[in-house]
């Protein structure tokens, strides 16, 4: 099963990230915990916006903050 992680999973990725794990993982672990969220087209979409906004704001402070 196709998982979109919300949050950083050790072993496993960081928030943001788009993972393949069984499905009695997923179900049993990551859903409940609010870990990760089933990756269909539109949360891999809304994913992604999230991870490259969160990017760019990186850019930004560091383009800020350099002496």
């Amino acid at each position: 099963m196709r998982v979109i992680l919300q949050k950083d999973v050790i072993n496993l990725g960081d928030a943001g990230d788009l993972r393949e794990v069984a499905d009695g993982y997923a179900r049993n672990f990551l859903f409940p915990k609010r870990l990760a969220v089933r990756a269909n087209e539109g949360n891999t979409k809304a994913a992604f916006h999230q991870k490259r906004l969160g990017e760019l704001k990186k850019e930004n402070v560091k383009k800020l903050w350099k002496p």
